[in-house]
């Protein structure tokens, strides 16, 4: 057993040493270049610049007249724009004799790859093809097709066969399917007109007449109403009109183009909508009025939003304000959560937040009941007033999902 001990001993001193002597060798042989570079470099010497990160027409603009520049190598580097140096060989700051040689490598740019053909793929398959040719998916739009089954690519930008450098970005129009033959037209209100020329491609609809309006309270070229109006059904291959601001300058076309267009605004987020103005009350209503029996009202109250993580509150009717015949109508308590009806949604799983809107529409007009941003797979409670005839329209991202009718 002791004998076992004093071979392991022996063995570990011996790695030891071996590792020394290993050190030392290194050591000695970096101490061994440096010298010798000062050696042969003695006397009259030249300080290497820093070539890397710039242009080669650069680099022979600005070498020394007694250095001598060669390209060592050519690789693909995305940092590097073509024909700019990616490294150098001695390093910035060494200085060598007259003459020298200073070895570069020069960047060939991106990596250029063909673009995989996309169309009639799902979006899963479009996204497993763009992985293994280096690509990566960039923007989704969605418009019905009677051509293109339901979830398919309609088509994609750049096109197949097309080079795109890598890890570039491939655009996507996605079919809705023929379930859904109209869909409703986004709002292109406040956006610039090259803004609204390029989301009416990427929805598949067509640019149509563009009316310039004097406008001075709106910068110029800012989509001011459209053609048909937002939210207004279309289909693929629709021509939209737009009505365009011409800021402070002259109009442009005549009045009765103008009178083609429907001004209309957006109601904002969890805000009543503002009254028809057939349907307004006079401010000098006598009370006798107010006993008559109330048709739907003409701005429902907020709806409330519960999301599916939290339970719902349960409030007494005896918890409730008590009502007050002098109170005025705008602060009246809202009505029960019997005269509401809930609409419930959840988000598609993904990867990244995204933006959900709530439209209801009802005989008494269209307004935005609900806004706001959730990540993958949250569920969504809307409370919203229960009204005959009425559905929700449920947007993400500013593309229309589904409808749901209020019961």
């Amino acid at each position: 057993m002791a004998k076992k001990k004093s071979c392991l001993l022996i063995l570990v001193k011996m790695v030891l040493l071996m590792s020394l002597l290993v050190a030392f060798l290194i050591a000695g042989f970096f101490y061994a270049k440096d010298r010798l570079n000062e050696f042969f470099n003695r006397g009259e010497t030249v300080e290497v610049p820093d070539f890397r990160g710039k242009h080669l027409l650069v680099v022979f603009k600005e070498k020394p007249a007694d250095l001598i520049i060669e390209k060592r190598d050519e690789k693909f580097d995305p940092r590097y724009p073509k024909d700019y140096v990616i490294a150098q060989y001695p390093d910035p700051g060494t200085r060598v004799k007259p003459n020298k040689k200073i070895l570069l490598t020069i960047s060939m740019g991106s990596k250029m790859v063909a673009v995989p053909d996309l169309i009639d793929k799902s979006p899963r398959e479009a996204e497993l093809a763009l992985l293994n040719a280096q690509l990566k998916e960039g923007s989704r739009s969605f418009v019905a097709s009677s051509r293109i089954r339901r979830d398919r690519v309609i088509t994609q930008s750049p096109l197949p066969s097309n080079e795109c450098e890598t890890q570039g970005g491939v655009n996507l129009l996605i079919s809705l399917g023929t379930g859904q033959n109209r869909v409703p037209l986004p709002n292109l209100t406040g956006k610039t007109l090259a803004d609204a020329k390029t989301s009416l491609q990427s929805w598949g609809l067509r640019e149509g007449k563009i009316v310039f309006r004097r406008d001075p309270n709106k910068p110029k070229l800012q989509v001011i109403a459209t053609k048909p109006v937002p939210y207004e059904g279309v289909t693929e291959g629709m021509a939209v009109d737009l009505l365009v601001s011409n800021g402070a300058d002259p109009e442009t076309s005549s009045p009765e183009e103008f009178k083609r267009f429907e001004l209309t605004d957006v109601v904002p987020s969890l805000a009543p909508a503002p009254a028809q103005p057939v349907a307004a009350k006079p401010a000098g209503k006598p009370a006798a009025a107010a006993a008559k029996p109330s048709k739907a009202p003409d701005a429902p109250p907020p709806p409330r939003i519960i999301m599916a993580d939290e339970p719902e509150p349960e409030v007494p009717p005896e918890a409730l304000p008590p009502a007050s015949a002098d109170r005025p109508e705008s602060e009246k308590p809202a009505a029960p959560s019997a005269d509401n009806a809930t609409v419930m949604f959840a988000m598609p799983d993904g990867f990244m937040p995204k933006e959900v809107k709530f439209f209801q529409v009802s005989p008494q007009g269209r307004r935005q009941v609900y806004a706001g941003t959730h990540k993958p797979l949250d569920q969504i409670r809307v409370e919203v007033p229960r009204i005959p005839g009425s559905k929700v329209q449920i947007y993400i991202n500013d593309v229309p999902i589904e409808d749901r009718p209020v019961q």
